[in-house]
């Protein structure tokens, strides 16, 4: 009788084990793509890393997804690196979603420029690069209710991660001002949390959001007085409250779309003998974009972006010969979190086109973004060609010209990044 029993449980396990292999489902896909930067100016190549290759992988049993989303950073003279973008576990109930691992979320509505996303550090050697291709995953929960056509979403990161910066890589124009900090001022509280309502409603998408977190660029948070010698600064992350609101909405077979953020920034605060400085700052950042489908399928698409300093807190510091070591006011502050993109411009028009021939296996794209108010401009074309399903051919130029009177104009410091990427990609 035992021995049935133990029988009968064997085999309810065995059924068991092949219903859920049954159930579950492995997918994957990924790229290699070898690809070269050349300068325009002189011919000679740009040495950054890129990513050689990228897979994504999930296992799907059930209500529960296990995804995985990989790269092989690699530049020509380096050595190859591993990177785990994001690892994380989703789960779907009938109400909803759970996350839980290390993501890069998705936030704001417009394509690419987003003031509302700051949930993910940015990775500034892919900082031309689309989306979420440019962004650095971080460990966070993420619960999302849904309720019939609103959506309420709850996003939890436990520490603090800033932005990768290019420190001593001469063949990246837009350096940071100094050389990487040794170390950085403690952030007390490091956990970060945002809140997002969207709605959807007969003529158009409304979304609300608020985020706390800290800056993901340093900048001076004070400085300790050294006898008879210059002061030690010390550099720290500020703390940034971001209020969003973001809309889509349709004007015939144009679509707009309309993103704005308030940042309000305030100083860290510091537990010692530091002297404090009191940096604290409010600004605006909003982006518009409309999309226009043009003839023979070119999708067309403009987008204005904004940006613009409230207050901040001004300050001085010299010596005792009248040196200035520091100075800060709204012409000289640079904001710590938004889009990276309003560094270029206070006020920027961003326009493209792409086009597809030959069955889709012909992309063509041109694209340019322009200063409004001073001299600069990119000017941007791709061609990619894929002779069959899984192989593709791409060359893209990139050429930035700025104003020879102004060297720190960020569109004359690109001037010699100006580049032809040639590339193969192998797509599985």
């Amino acid at each position: 009788m035992i021995i049935y029993k133990r029988q009968v449980k064997v085999a309810f396990l065995l059924l068991l084990l092949s219903q859920t292999s049954l159930i579950a489902q492995f997918t994957y896909s990924g790229n290699i793509n070898p690809s070269k930067m050349i300068r325009t100016s002189n011919q000679s190549e740009i040495k950054l890393p890129f990513r050689l290759a990228t897979i994504k992988a999930s296992y799907t049993m059930g209500s529960f997804d296990f995804l995985t989303n990989s790269a092989i950073e690699y530049r020509w003279d380096g050595e190859p690196t591993f990177d785990f973008r994001e690892v994380y576990v989703a789960y779907f109930p009938d109400w909803g979603e759970v996350k839980l691992g290390k993501q890069i979320h998705a936030w704001g509505m417009v394509d690419g420029n987003n003031p509302t996303d700051n949930l993910n550090a940015y990775d500034y050697y892919f900082m031309f690069m689309p989306g979420a291709d440019r962004k650095i995953g971080s460990n966070s929960a993420s619960v999302n209710l849904i309720f019939g056509d609103y959506q309420f979403e709850t996003v939890i990161i436990p520490g603090h991660t800033p932005n990768r910066l290019t420190f001593g890589e001469d063949d990246f124009p837009i350096k940071p001002p100094m050389d990487e900090p040794d170390s950085y001022v403690e952030i007390e509280d490091p956990m970060e949390i945002g809140f997002r309502l969207r709605g959807s409603f007969p003529a158009a998408d409304v979304s609300l959001s608020y985020f706390k977190g800290h800056d993901r660029l340093f900048s001076l948070s004070g400085f300790t007085l050294v006898e008879g010698g210059m002061p030690n600064f010390n550099f720290g992350f500020r703390s940034t409250e971001v209020y969003g609101a973001n809309l889509v909405t349709f004007l015939g077979d144009m679509t707009l779309r309309g993103e704005f953020g308030y940042f309000n920034s305030k100083g860290t605060i510091i537990k010692n003998d530091f002297n404090i400085f009191d940096n604290n700052a409010e600004y605006l950042q909003y982006v518009i974009q409309l999309e226009i489908p043009g003839p023979l399928d070119i999708a067309l698409n403009a987008q204005y972006i904004g940006s613009r300093i409230i207050e901040v807190s001004e300050l001085t510091l010299v010596t005792l010969t009248g040196m200035v070591l520091y100075h800060q006011d709204i012409d000289t502050f640079s904001p710590g979190m938004g889009t990276p993109f309003a560094m270029f411009a206070e006020n920027g028009l961003s326009l493209s086109a792409t086009g597809w021939l030959m069955h889709d296996r012909l992309e063509l794209s041109a694209n340019t973004f322009m200063n409004l108010d001073e001299n600069g401009y990119m000017i941007g074309a791709r061609v990619f060609y894929s002779p069959s399903e899984s192989w593709g051919i791409e060359a893209q130029l990139s050429q930035f010209i700025g104003d020879e009177e102004n060297s720190e104009n960020p569109f004359t410091k690109l001037e010699d990044f100006s580049h032809i990427q040639i590339g193969l990609k192998y797509s599985f």
